[in-house]
């Protein structure tokens, strides 16, 4: 905590004033152009990875960037999750969603564990509520990553997205650049763009294409960033040779 402490007086005589005077040039009138999705490690600090300020986006992080499905909840019972999405899609009119997962995600590798049996009791998920979360809302990932694993991991995966009727192939890791959990990192991040459309408030955006979802994946150990593309069907790299692919999907389907 003290680290903290001096951290914030650092924060004081330098940078203070001049996010005081983003604060204000964005109090009257705030843009934020997407809800942004991502976990809670300490390693992930999105705003940076991204080079956005003040005002450009929400940030709802979790462990694992979870976001349960709807079927989950009941009469007034929800989580902080599809909150978010209500206060920035339609309170705010924000256009985009992103889910950013990342490698060595410790909820991903929790997750991988929990494949067997035993460590998934009941029991043991009375005990840990870190386990409980995952086996909940992670289990669809689980299942999707254990039944290509068996196939070969050879073949695509298929997802849905805005609506039942929309669906997209992923190809996972076919250099097979990535342990393991990473490859059910990837799916876990790709199943979350299904979870978010299973709200009825956003139904609406979602089928006449006013609202988008979107899928990144980081490297940790690379600083990579990933965008899933459904034009080439993968997580494709960021890069000098990518951008402007990227960017014209992006134009063309999300804009």
């Amino acid at each position: 905590m003290e680290r903290i402490l001096r951290g914030i007086m650092r924060y004081r005589n330098t940078t203070r004033e001049q996010m005081v005077k983003e604060f204000q040039k964005v109090r009257d009138n705030p843009e934020p152009k997407a809800v942004f999705f991502t976990c809670m490690d300490s390693r992930m600090i999105p705003t940076r990875y991204t080079d956005t300020h003040v005002g450009d986006m929400f940030v709802v992080r979790n462990a694992g960037n979870l976001i349960p499905h709807a079927q989950h909840f009941q009469d007034e019972y929800f989580s902080c999750e599809p909150a978010a999405l209500e206060l920035g899609c339609v309170v705010n009119d924000i256009r985009h969603i992103i889910v950013c997962g990342h490698s060595d995600c410790k909820a991903m590798n929790l997750l991988y564990q929990l494949r067997d049996p035993d460590f998934a009791s009941k029991l043991n998920r009375r005990l840990s509520p870190l386990r409980s979360w995952l086996c909940t809302h992670a289990n669809t990932s689980l299942n999707k990553f254990q039944e290509w694993r068996e196939a070969g991991m050879k073949d695509p995966l298929i997802f849905s997205s805005e609506t039942p009727l929309r669906r997209f192939v992923a190809y996972i890791d076919m250099e097979h650049k990535f342990a393991l959990e990473d490859k059910l990192s990837q799916i876990n991040t790709l199943q979350q763009m299904s979870n978010i459309a299973s709200y009825g408030f956003l139904k609406s955006r979602l089928e006449s294409h006013d609202l988008h979802i979107h899928a990144l994946w980081f490297d940790i150990y690379t600083g990579d960033i990933y965008y899933f593309s459904r034009g080439s069907k993968r997580f494709v790299a960021v890069d000098e040779s990518s951008v402007d692919q990227l960017s014209a999907e992006v134009r063309r389907f999300y804009s």
